[in-house]
């Protein structure tokens, strides 16, 4: 069983090394969603043939239906060791990264795509998520412990967009605080927005892996406001050079729907 390279001094390994990747056990939840998890590294880099180092952007995306998570640090470990590495093309090197996480997340389908240099450029950024921004909302906060009772729905029948910028929850292992934005899309009984900014704000002393928040917050709403259909996607700022965005749905989505938006935060 590999160990857990957070909270302890880990060397860097100076080659390809897949043991130093770790795997977390996904949650169970006692409702039924679907979704993804789209991880972007930005500090990836590798050898050509001649040993010239090679510069890009790693995307991974996975299902929620794999039975484990990557930990990042373990993750950002096996990257960093690839940057000693020969590999003939970007191609060559995307299927070994696939190859290696495929025994540590389980996953029914796994998507590894390298943006080289020459890509950057068509790489855009949203300045936010699309619809409606609570955080304009005039309304005071007083609870920083997650509180699902805060969550409350009106008479009437909607079918909104809705984010927020204002997600702050902490890493279970090292304390750090993680960033992020929430959007939120529904079709039902009206949400009321200053609960769910309210509820969304009492993350802020919450412990959890990204993918874990963005499961409780749709869990969350799927039990407090019965949505007829609902998605919820969590864009979480990088920290040590990696991104996570976990996104779940009522609907079913396969790799060939994957939304690779990313914001200006990101």
């Amino acid at each position: 069983m590999n160990r857990l390279p957070l909270g302890e001094k880990v060397s860097q390994p100076k080659g390809r090394d897949p043991s130093v990747l770790y795997p977390i056990p996904r949650k169970n939840y006692a409702v039924t969603m679907y979704g993804y998890d789209l991880w972007r590294s930005y500090e990836l880099s590798w050898l050509n043939e001649r040993g010239k180092p090679r510069a890009g952007i790693l995307e991974c995306v996975y299902p929620v239906q794999s039975e484990c998570i990557v930990e990042s640090k373990s993750l950002k470990l096996y990257l960093g060791g690839l940057s000693y590495e020969k590999f003939a093309s970007a191609g060559e090197l995307e299927e070994t990264i696939k190859r290696d996480l495929e025994p540590i997340l389980v996953p029914k389908w796994i998507e590894v795509r390298i943006i080289g240099q020459d890509g950057f450029a068509r790489m855009t950024c949203l300045p936010y998520p699309v619809g409606i921004c609570l955080d304009t909302l005039d309304t005071g906060i007083d609870t920083y412990r997650k509180d699902p009772a805060l969550l409350s729905c009106g008479e009437g029948s909607s079918e909104e967009s809705l984010f927020s910028d204002l997600l702050k929850t902490n890493c279970p292992i090292t304390g750090q605080p993680d960033w992020a934005s929430v959007a939120i899309r529904y079709r039902g009984k009206t949400i009321n927005h200053e609960g769910l900014l309210r509820y969304v704000c009492s993350y802020r002393d919450h412990e959890g892996f990204a993918e874990e928040v963005c499961e409780q917050i749709f869990s969350d709403l799927v039990q407090r406001c019965s949505p007829e259909i609902l998605t919820v996607r969590c864009f979480y700022m990088r920290r040590g050079g990696i991104d996570i965005n976990p996104i779940r749905s009522t609907e079913p989505v396969g790799p060939d729907e994957i939304d690779r938006a990313r914001l200006i935060r990101q």
